[in-house]
């Protein structure tokens, strides 16, 4: 049985982000080993962040909008984003280029298997892929199911549905793309359509909910038709692509290192943000914390600070209030947009800003609602 030093289960965004940040770090020559059971050479989705500055994936990314459209029942336009930049990644670019880099060590191994089993042993994390072992001094885990069914915790889900569009004629406005977009039937739900303009004739249409139950196909499909007809001038067009997803909104309690060999990365270790579902920054941006962990101290432990934690509790409040249906989703976030700075909140969503910053957005919020939902989730945590 073959030993490394380090395995990554799993090579989706997570695991091949690890592996590139690894080859960046004074760790680059340790012997990895990558397992997936897919190959990634399709456009399977698109990953949209907000960043100020610039990232590792630059070079790669299809477009960097620096204004946004957001409509809802009282706030319509375009939101100032102040330093931040609205970037767009295709999965089949990111994936092209991991494929490229990582051809270039040759003590990374990548293999096409299934899963089969991880656990940890006294020598090391131990991995089984299609029935053949292997072990490493640590084992990176992206493949871990969190468990949504606890009653304590709120679970919902981000699902969604995108087409790439093309019409025969020019229409869209490049320089704005459509954020957040809540001129749909709402449903008791929370749910919107995202319209990213390639070109003048080329855009990615992305029908969002955030709830706890699937559509069918023919249900998206319906809804993504209806946005078109009313809110795209009914244009005639091909689907040139589609894809969808379903995203974990969730404050059930993760275990980035559940035992000494094993580490959990991406939504499996707790990446995802619960109450927004974004991932892909906040990805990034830990990982690169566990690697510099890693090479310093010999030991993959990300350091959180007790307080950073309050935004835990945050994002069980807002997963409470969606949850619960106390206020409509499409006027709590023109509410959030109306009274704050678009930077504020990006800021906060994205866990950087102070503590005063923090206060002035939760004023902004309806106050009944939330005050409701805050002790309905201490009952939730601390009586139950």
């Amino acid at each position: 049985m073959k030993k490394y030093d380090f395995i990554i289960a799993g090579g989706g965004m997570a695991g091949l982000s690890l592996a590139y940040y690894l080859t960046q770090s004074p760790l680059r020559d340790r012997s990895i080993l990558l397992i997936d059971r897919d190959q990634k050479n399709r456009n399977d989705r698109t990953w949209c962040y907000w960043e100020r500055g610039e990232g590792a994936f630059e070079s790669i990314l299809y477009r960097i909008w620096n204004q946004v459209e957001f409509h809802g029942p009282t706030l319509s336009g375009l939101l100032d984003m102040g330093s931040y930049r609205y970037k767009m990644l295709r999965g089949i670019d990111f994936y092209t280029f991991m494929d490229s880099h990582l051809a270039r060590f040759s003590n990374i191994e990548r293999r096409q298997a299934t899963i089969n089993r991880i656990k940890d042993t006294p020598q090391g994390g131990f991995v089984i892929a299609d029935d053949e072992p292997f072990i490493a001094d640590y084992v990176f885990d992206s493949t871990y199911a969190l468990n949504l069914t606890i009653p304590e915790n709120h679970n919902l889900l981000q699902h969604f549905k995108g087409w790439v569009i093309k019409i025969d004629q020019p229409f869209f406005d490049v320089s704005r793309p459509r954020m957040m977009d809540f001129r749909v039937p709402q449903q008791g739900d929370c749910r919107f359509v995202y319209v990213l303009p390639f070109d003048e004739q080329t855009a990615l249409i992305e029908y969002t909910l955030f709830n706890d139950k699937l559509l069918t196909d023919a249900e998206y499909d319906n809804d993504l038709h209806q946005y078109i007809q009313n809110h795209l001038n009914g244009l005639q067009f091909d689907i040139r692509e589609t894809e969808f997803g379903v995203i974990p909104m969730s404050d059930v309690t993760t275990q980035e290192n559940p035992s000494k060999h094993i580490i959990r990365i991406g939504t499996s270790g707790g990446y995802t943000k619960p109450s927004t579902g974004y991932t892909f920054q906040r990805t990034q941006r830990y990982l690169r914390s566990l690697v510099d962990s890693l090479a310093q101290t010999g030991r993959p432990q990300r350091p959180v600070s007790w307080w950073q934690k309050r935004y835990k509790f945050f994002d069980s409040i807002m997963l409470n209030v969606l949850e619960k249906h106390r206020y409509p989703a499409d006027a709590m976030f023109s509410v959030l947009y109306e009274r704050n700075p678009a930077e504020r909140v990006f800021q906060f969503l994205d866990e950087e800003d102070k503590f005063f910053d923090d206060l002035r957005v939760m004023n902004s919020m309806p106050k009944w609602p939330f005050t409701v939902a805050l002790f309905d989730v201490l009952r939730r945590k601390f009586v139950s």
